[in-house]
């Protein structure tokens, strides 16, 4: 064996652990012996071990306790229980502790011995594993910044003809040039929706909460896309109560939530259309009225406070198919529609994900036929309940 494994055995028998000893090394093994819970930790903590042979019931603290303890410290490291007083009630709850196997003694040593390689084995196999998944998403992350990049780039060189720096373009130019940075930026919306996607999934995104008034990040919103729907021949107004309540989110993030739920919906609304942003608060006894869907999984203890905003994003486009309502916001998903232009379906599982990290949900309503309305529910920021005063 060309890499020597050091295990570990935990075992207040000096007899028990001593036969151990000698059949592990004659197997070609290196290990140690702790003679009870607490000199195992020491040495766990002051070593790598591949692998731990730990008896359950000790003086002290027992096996049971320390593996809890290492699977609470996230330490790495395989752990077979060990026990002459076995169950099967003890067995199922070393393996719900994160034990990698049980046996019972007397234990047959060749039976032993092929429990150990298979836990070194698939140990060895998680170990490149995670290795690979590492080097997965440290290429996908590399990826996503070398395409952002030349694009942005892109952006700015139209942007400086567009302007006429370089020289007078007529206003037929302008609108092609207007388009291609609107497509590029649709580029980059999407590599963002993709990258923020897996810090969601691996749990690297990270929020900056603060309280905002709805009625700002919508405003903004409706100025980016005016040009636009001006272009397509869309009405784009904003409609928020001046009692709406502060919101406590990040909002960046929400921003780009209604920029993409705008983009979609300009997409969609043919000319002489029009498209709503709005927000206004909805107290407790009101909230029934909004039939929420069930795939829209509020948040737990959502349904006991007492107030709420309510953003939403009504356009008198296409529609979608009532049918597909609830699968919309999943990623990679896309209507029946949405396929016919374009897209990566990543939009609104961004959408959902987002207004999920603010404890808030988000739904969609269409008949098919006559437009859609994206809804989003948010709770009031706890110190500007005004709306339900």
């Amino acid at each position: 064996m060309e890499n020597i494994e050091k295990i570990l055995i935990v075992d207040d028998e000096p007899d028990i652990a001593m036969i151990l000893k000698l059949h592990l090394e004659d197997a070609g093994y290196q290990t140690i012996w702790a003679a009870d819970g607490d000199a195992a930790l020491d040495l766990i903590h002051s070593n790598v071990f591949p692998l731990v042979l730990m008896d359950i019931r000790m003086p002290g603290i027992s096996g049971l306790d320390v593996l809890k303890q290492l699977r609470g410290e996230g330490v790495d490291t395989s752990v077979i229980m060990m026990t002459a007083h076995g169950n099967e009630d003890l067995a199922v709850e070393c393996m719900q502790a994160g034990a990698t196997d049980y046996v019972t003694k007397p234990f047959q040593h060749d039976n032993l011995l092929q429990r150990i390689e298979r836990a070194l084995v698939n140990r060895r196999m998680q170990i490149t594993n995670k290795k690979l998944e590492k080097e997965k998403e440290d290429f996908f992350f590399m990826l996503s910044h070398d395409l952002k990049n030349p694009i942005t780039a892109a952006i700015g060189s139209i942007d400086i003809i567009r302007e006429g720096r370089l020289g007078p373009i007529n206003p037929e130019q302008q609108d092609y040039l207007q388009s291609a940075i609107e497509s590029c930026e649709e580029v980059v919306g999407m590599i963002d929706n993709l990258l923020d996607m897996r810090r969601f999934e691996s749990g690297k995104m990270q929020p900056r909460i603060k309280p905002i008034r709805p009625a700002d990040i919508l405003a903004l919103t409706v100025n980016r896309f005016a040009p636009a729907a001006v272009r397509d021949g869309v009405s784009l107004t904003m409609d928020c109560s001046a009692k709406t309540a502060e919101i406590a989110v990040d909002s960046s993030l929400l921003t780009r939530v209604v920029a993409n739920l705008v983009g979609n919906a300009l997409k969609y609304t043919f000319d002489g259309g029009s498209i709503t942003l709005s927000c206004r608060c909805v107290q407790h006894d009101e909230r029934h009225k909004l039939r929420i869907p069930v795939y829209a999984e509020m948040p737990e203890g959502f349904s006991k406070l007492r107030c709420f905003v309510k953003i939403s994003v009504k356009d008198t486009g296409s529609g979608i198919p009532p049918d597909e309502l609830g699968q919309i916001f999943e990623a990679f998903v896309q209507s029946k529609k949405s396929r016919e232009r374009g897209g990566a379906g990543l939009g609104l599982a961004f959408c959902k994900k987002a207004i999920e990290s603010f404890n808030g949900c988000i739904w969609a309503e269409s008949d098919g036929e006559n437009g859609s309305q994206f809804i989003m529910l948010l709770p009031c920021h706890p110190g500007d309940w005004k709306c339900c005063k």
